[in-house]
């Protein structure tokens, strides 16, 4: 295999050749190539990143690619790695490995953290476990033996992830305490579901993304255009199906986005409160809000969306619940 860095210019018409032939025939692979060009396109015209791309060759067709990711952002001598697509091969893995491990070194780079696509605002994690359900919205492309791969490399540390869903869901509305959400008016909270975004509320739906997200693994700050750029699109228009606003007063508190799989299911994202305002019972009253539209408009199944290990979610009823599919994220010493 020819391996070699590149220069790029614009989306590489062979990279989207070989993820149409790998994953094509998902049925949510037009959405996945659409964020995926997105991600390449953030790498490539951000100036707070450099961005070094490498791809492997068997005669003149593209069969495997990596690239490195320095986001002046992270701290200094840590870089993202990401676009990991390798064929079922481990020498082909090791050889674009080595190639990865150059390059960092080259640029001074001693933490590797991913398979990232441009940053964690993007796709990333890698498949860990599945029960083969169809892959949903927003949900990372990769094959199982990626996680194999890079587990061999001996990283420093692993983040985990897990999706899980409930069909029947009915048993939350019994579970979460209704109160919760029949007292918020008393206390001058209020949920709202709207279908649209306008600029204010984005600028503060990121400015709260920042709070909350701010200790996450891998984090790096967007500054607001960024925000708006990858928020405002027609990712929003096209698979939102609502975005709940959590207001104490006129001020925007929260939020939870639901997008519709199809007409029977429907994916719930992390539910977002300003850390002033946990343990109030707000995010169960998001969370009840959600349950209850839900049945309401006819879905019979609810996707929880890529949660973390640890995550304050653990604390929500895992009563009825079945995770089917599990992932990681890596960090290496290099």
């Amino acid at each position: 295999m020819d391996i070699r860095s590149y220069k790029p210019s614009s989306i590489s018409s062979e990279l989207n050749r070989l993820l149409r032939e790998k994953y094509g025939n998902n049925v949510n692979f037009d959405y996945f190539l659409r964020d995926f060009n997105k991600s390449y396109d953030f790498c490539l015209n951000n100036d707070n990143i450099s961005f070094y791309p490498i791809a492997g060759f068997e005669g003149e067709e593209l069969r495997a690619h990596i690239a490195l990711i320095i986001d002046k952002r992270l701290s200094a001598g840590e870089a993202f790695f990401g676009f990991l697509e390798i064929p079922d091969d481990s020498q082909v893995f090791d050889s674009m490995w080595s190639s990865l491990m150059e390059e960092a070194h080259n640029r001074g780079i001693s933490v590797l953290k991913g398979p990232i696509n441009g940053s964690i605002w993007h796709q990333y994690r890698c498949i860990k476990e599945t029960d083969g359900s169809p892959l949903f919205k927003t949900e990372v492309f990769s094959e199982l033996y990626y996680h194999d791969f890079l587990k061999s490399k001996k990283p420093s540390s692993e983040a985990d992830y897990f999706s899980a869903s409930r069909e029947p869901y009915d048993i939350v509305l019994k579970l979460v305490d209704p109160g919760s959400f029949n007292m918020l008016s008393q206390h001058g909270f209020r949920i709202e579901a709207v279908k649209q975004v306008p600029p204010a509320q984005l600028k503060t739906i990121a400015d709260i993304s920042r709070w909350v997200f701010k200790e996450n693994w891998g984090y790096t700050e967007l500054n607001d255009q960024e925000f708006i750029d990858l928020y405002s699109s027609e990712k929003l228009k096209d698979y939102l199906d609502s975005l709940y606003l959590l207001y104490k007063g006129t001020e925007l508190i929260g939020y939870c986005s639901t997008s519709e799989e199809n007409k029977s299911t429907l994916t719930l994202k992390t539910i977002c409160v300003l850390p002033v305002y946990r343990g109030l019972g707000l995010g169960n009253a998001l969370a009840y809000k959600i349950h209850l539209d839900a049945k309401n408009n006819g879905f019979k199944k609810i996707i929880y969306a890529l949660i973390r290990e640890g995550n304050s979610i653990n604390n929500f009823p895992k009563e009825g619940t079945v995770i089917f599919r599990r992932y990681a994220a890596f960090e290496y010493k290099i």
